[in-house]
């Protein structure tokens, strides 16, 4: 019998590597929505049977186990499970606000890593291998979602522009929409270096993403576009949003190790949180795309 985080190890690889069969296969064959369709059906019909032969499962077993996966009966899970719907359920109706509005601003699309950071930092919490393996295969989703979009394939494409489009912002086009896969690549990658089990101590280096991403990058732009006067040398960041970006990184952290870590600080520990925040603050300004993947890098990797 296979152990639980096998076989979600086993999912997500073979979700990565449908995705990016899929993915280079549908950007290099010529425009067509049946060929792109069909394509999608049969690598993911693929993947499932591979996957039921590597589980040693009947593939008409695997519903079932999905479900026992998701729903596995325990109270916690189900709360989670509602959390999670919850924060999906609002961005929805928020979409469709701003959808109606025709335009959106900084504080608009930063509401986005308001609900994915929520998500992120309960699943930490309270089911680490969870969240692990639902952030790859949202991860996994994202990119196809992007793939049929750029390549207008139906009758897909016309629905996500409706939705996705009104949210770009200057590091993305039209063609092109790569903010909201950096967005969760970006906030879940700490988890992704560095896996656990359920019962294993969470560390200060698994919330970067969420410090970093989700309450310094937002901060920064909220801030810098509202109340930003002084501008970096050959930059557009403001002097006032990178002072944001340290603050809101450090306290966060602080109220990572005090109140969910329960861990005392103690003078090394607050410099290099000093330092995280600093570091990552600076790069935020100088930075003129890549943030949301480069940033989470840096502080993982000195607060780790």
């Amino acid at each position: 019998m296979w152990k639980q985080k096998d076989t979600d190890r086993m999912l997500v690889e073979i979700a990565i590597a449908a995705t990016i069969l899929f993915a280079f296969l549908a950007t290099t064959m010529k425009q067509c929505s049946i060929r792109i369709n069909f394509l999608f059906i049969i690598i993911v019909s693929s993947s499932f049977y591979l996957h039921s032969l590597r589980l040693g499962v009947n593939l008409s077993n695997l519903p079932a186990l999905f479900y026992k996966r998701i729903f596995d009966g325990t109270d916690q899970r189900y709360y989670l499970l509602l959390f999670y719907l919850i924060c999906v359920f609002a961005t929805l109706i928020f979409c469709i606000i701003v959808n109606h509005l025709s335009h959106s601003s900084t504080v608009h699309r930063k509401f986005f890593h308001l609900t994915v950071s929520l998500i992120c930092i309960t699943g930490i919490q309270y089911d680490f291998e969870f969240i692990w393996l639902s952030a790859w295969l949202t991860l996994c989703i994202f990119v196809i979602i992007e793939v049929f979009r750029s390549k207008c394939v139906s009758p897909w494409s016309k629905y996500l522009n409706d939705w996705l489009l009104i949210f770009i912002d200057k590091q993305d086009s039209p063609k092109l929409i790569l903010t909201p896969i950096y967005l969760m690549a970006g906030i879940f990658l700490p988890l992704f270096l560095s896996p656990i089990a359920n019962n294993e101590y969470r560390h200060l280096y698994h919330f970067a993403g969420v410090a970093t991403i989700g309450v310094g990058d937002s901060l920064a732009a909220i801030i810098g576009s509202k109340y930003g006067r002084l501008y970096w040398p050959k930059s557009q960041k403001t002097m006032e949003g990178s002072v944001a970006f340290a603050t809101g990184q450090f306290i966060f952290c602080i109220l990572i190790c005090l109140y969910y870590l329960k861990c005392d600080i103690n003078m090394y520990q607050l410099l290099w949180i000093m330092l995280s925040s600093f570091t990552c603050a600076f790069f935020e300004a100088i930075l003129p795309a890549m943030d949301n993947i480069i940033l989470p890098v840096i502080a993982y990797l000195i607060l780790s």
